[in-house]
């Protein structure tokens, strides 16, 4: 049966959000290329890269994977019943959670970054290297708490059908970044920053770490003055006894564990990828361009079917749920095979064109392209395995997920550490391709026979 046309105001909204995506990915590209000129792919390149996740890390860890999973149903639902109270009681508690976790994050630094190396490069000094990773990834745990803001205003926009904020502000956070990453030359001593220098440089330390922080918090400004524009009315309600919260807990404790497989698996593959060597930075880069066609087409798509698929559960209308699931990953599916075709036959090409200017060489050239080569093959298993799950979300299933996704980790590790000793960051990008293509399979055949066997349409 052919899949029905999106409705007018569904394809106005993805075109909303891939515009944006769209800019975003565009100025996030120019900031990887001007950190590619003015760093090169170094031992410092590697700790900015690993401090960088730091943030994401940790927050993903303790609250990301909460909020990314439950929000944005929990929120559609109370937008419907219009009870502002349990919007603002989620909302409160999220603040101050945040802001303890990112105070005790910035403490513990060293053992965060010391987690990301435990295995170094043997050509690099390893007390030097996890001396300027520490100092960075100070200034970028304070990130946690504007990201976790961020994650807050995006749900509250998506239940509305609000997107263009979430899509757009981004490009602010790509922007202040660029900006930062243009004044690096005039703070360092050398053409080429070294790894020893960002230890003794407080300057550059504080340039590098806090230009990108900036932009994130410039970027969750902008949301908040979106999601207050939106007619939203929030109220301090710290009460961890609204019946909002204890929902939002009860949904979570699944969803920590499937955000705890994956940085499991992000710290074993970083480690895999010897830190120092620049292959993590290789990975990182080549991830960027993976990310490009994902975040412009499958988010877009995920993006805008999400409160849907939410909204159908909420009304109990299990027709127009398979309807808007079905559509939803065929159009996945249409939007990333070819691109996935043009990043595998090239990815040299490309990352040539993109990202060879000033200390990227053609050695990082090649290093980066063989990373981009096996991401590829995995980009439509990756996009509709995101995609289904969301399925099982909207249902208020955070179980499935979490065990589909420990299975997809366990996969990806198990592959990296076969494939990484004969093609090195090629492996890393195959077994991360072989893994999500598995688990995509995997994934929609549970939840297709997760839906047959409903008697009713249950939220």
């Amino acid at each position: 049966m052919a899949t029905p046309p999106a409705r007018p105001g569904l394809l106005r909204a993805n075109l909303v959000v891939a515009s944006g995506t769209a800019l975003s990915r565009l100025t996030g590209l120019i900031r990887i290329v001007i950190f590619g000129v003015v760093v090169g792919q170094t031992a410092l390149a590697d700790a900015y890269d690993m401090a960088n996740n730091a943030p994401n890390v940790v927050y993903e860890l303790l609250l990301g994977g909460i909020l990314a999973a439950t929000l944005v149903p929990l929120f559609t639902k109370h937008l419907q019943d219009k009870n502002d109270d349990a919007t603002s009681a989620i909302a409160s508690v999220s603040v101050v959670v945040l802001s303890i976790i990112t105070v005790i994050s910035i403490a513990l630094a060293p053992l965060i970054f010391r987690v990301f190396s435990l295995n170094p490069a043997a050509n690099i000094d390893p007390e030097t290297f996890r001396g300027a990773g520490t100092a960075l990834t100070r200034l970028f745990l304070i990130q946690i708490f504007f990201y976790g803001l961020t994650a807050v205003c995006t749900a509250i926009l998506n239940a509305r059908k609000l997107f263009f904020a979430a899509a757009w502000t981004p490009v602010l956070a790509n922007i202040v970044t660029i900006t930062s990453l243009l004044f690096v030359r005039r703070i360092s001593s050398v053409d080429l920053p070294t790894i020893e220098e960002a230890v003794a440089n407080k300057s550059l330390q504080w340039l590098l770490g806090m230009g990108s922080t900036s932009g994130i918090i410039v970027m969750t400004i902008g949301l908040v003055f979106a999601m207050r524009a939106s007619g939203t009315k929030l109220s301090w309600n710290f009460d961890l006894s609204h019946p909002a919260v204890r929902q939002l807990l009860k949904l979570s404790g699944w969803a920590i564990g499937y955000v705890v497989a994956n940085q499991v698996a992000l710290v074993v593959i970083k480690n895999l990828a010897e830190p120092g060597s620049g292959n993590v930075d290789a990975y990182s880069k080549a991830y960027a361009f993976f990310s490009l066609p994902h975040g412009l087409l499958a988010v877009s798509i995920a993006t805008t079917f999400v409160p849907e698929l939410a909204r159908a559960v909420s009304q109990r209308d299990k027709n127009e749920f398979n309807r808007k699931f079905l559509s939803g990953v065929k159009l996945t599916a249409l939007a990333t095979v070819p691109a996935s075709v043009i990043l595998f036959f090239f990815a040299e090409p490309i990352v040539r064109f993109c990202l060879q200017y000033g200390n990227f060489d053609a050695t990082a050239t090649t290093n980066t392209a063989r990373a981009l080569s096996g991401l590829a093959i995995g980009l439509s298993g990756f996009s509709i395995y995101l995609f289904v799950l969301r399925g099982f979300y909207s249902h208020g299933d955070t179980r499935t997920p979490f065990l589909i996704n420990l299975f997809e980790n366990s996969l990806n590790i198990a592959l990296a550490i076969f494939l990484v000793r004969k093609y090195d960051v090629l492996g890393l990008g195959l077994a991360f391709s072989f893994a999500y293509l598995i688990s995509a399979a995997v994934a929609y055949l549970a939840l297709r026979h997760k839906l047959g066997r409903m008697n009713e349409f249950i939220s």
